[in-house]
């Protein structure tokens, strides 16, 4: 049974079926028991990733998979204080604060004031703050990207498309800390800040004309996808691997670089504690910074959805809960 001074009920953001962001309401739901290896995290924040309003609409196999199974709560980042344990687990005890990476790709479930996650999804932080809830997705992203999926390596140079975004802007300070060259593609109203980061050269994605005078390129780590990455890459000249993000657009980004780049591939991030964990030192060392647009209310989710769908915001939309 739930721990007695736990609330039987708890808000969340449910979506009743596909569509637009009226489909996001606010819903109680009851407090089920715990497994032997799960914990139970009272929730203070979350952010809103790409894929939560690509679910929301009906898109990727995240949607596809829970096609039957609506209605559903979204979201995958979690900070948060933990209030319950299992019989199994040892390494965490009530009051932890902790952040999460939670139910990656199907189950998600972090657009709510409590979660229950797997013990290898969370990892214990040295002070609690909101800001924490626009690391796990996309750290874990940037950082599988570059380096697993990438093999980036010191010395070379990395072109990042949607350099100022959640992904990118952490992805920029990664590859810098590895000793790489970076290439960060923004709007000018960015580049201030991304050269704030370090040695970075920023390239406006709107010159169309400057991706021909790039220079040889050995990562082009792409978070836009779509036509305005074909567009980009089929004018550099010398590119020799290709990771791009984007899954609805992965195999045409892909077939754009045949006989141009040796290695091209899409990636589906994984939960990793221990990359997590070194994400979380990062930050807390001051060797990592976050990149949060905005903060935003959990009731005021279908106005976050439509402001992350606008592309207009630099930065993540971090949600915090009611109470």
């Amino acid at each position: 049974m739930p721990h007695s001074s736990l609330p039987s009920t708890f808000n969340a953001i449910e979506l009743s079926q596909f569509g637009d962001v009226e489909q996001l309401t606010m819903a109680k739901i009851s407090l089920v028991p715990l497994a032997a290896n799960e914990v139970r995290v009272k929730n203070t924040a979350t952010s809103i990733n790409p894929i939560d309003f690509k679910t929301r609409q009906g898109l990727g196999w995240a949607a596809q998979e829970n096609a039957d199974k609506l209605p559903m709560v979204l979201g995958y980042d979690a900070v948060g204080t933990v209030v319950e344990v299992g019989a199994d687990v040892s390494e965490f005890k009530v009051g932890d604060s902790v952040i999460g990476f939670v139910g990656f790709p199907l189950k998600a479930g972090c657009y709510s004031e409590y979660i229950i996650a797997q013990r290898e999804e969370l990892v214990v932080v040295a002070r609690h703050y909101n800001a924490l809830a626009g690391l796990p997705l996309a750290g874990l992203t940037a950082y599988q990207g570059l380096f697993e999926h990438g093999k980036l390596k010191s010395g070379e140079t990395v072109l990042i498309s949607g350099a100022s975004g959640g992904v990118g802007y952490l992805a920029v300070q990664l590859a810098l800390n590895a000793g790489a060259k970076v290439i960060a593609v923004a709007g000018k109203h960015n580049h201030a800040k991304l050269q704030e980061l370090g040695d970075v050269t920023v390239v406006d994605y709107q010159q169309s004309d400057v991706f021909e005078e790039l220079p040889a390129i050995d990562l082009w780590f792409d978070l836009i996808g779509g036509e305005p990455a074909i567009l980009q890459l089929t004018a550099a000249n010398a590119l020799e691997r290709l990771v791009t993000v984007p899954s609805v657009s992965k195999d045409f980004v892909c077939d754009s670089v045949l006989g141009k780049a040796s290695e091209s591939t899409g990636m589906l991030v994984k939960g990793d504690k221990e990359q997590l964990t070194n994400l979380v030192r990062a930050v807390e060392n001051n060797n990592l910074r976050l990149n949060i647009g905005k903060y935003m209310m959990l009731s005021q989710v279908q106005e976050a959805h439509r402001l992350a769908e606008s592309g207009t915001l630099s930065g993540k939309i971090v949600l915090t809960m009611n109470r």
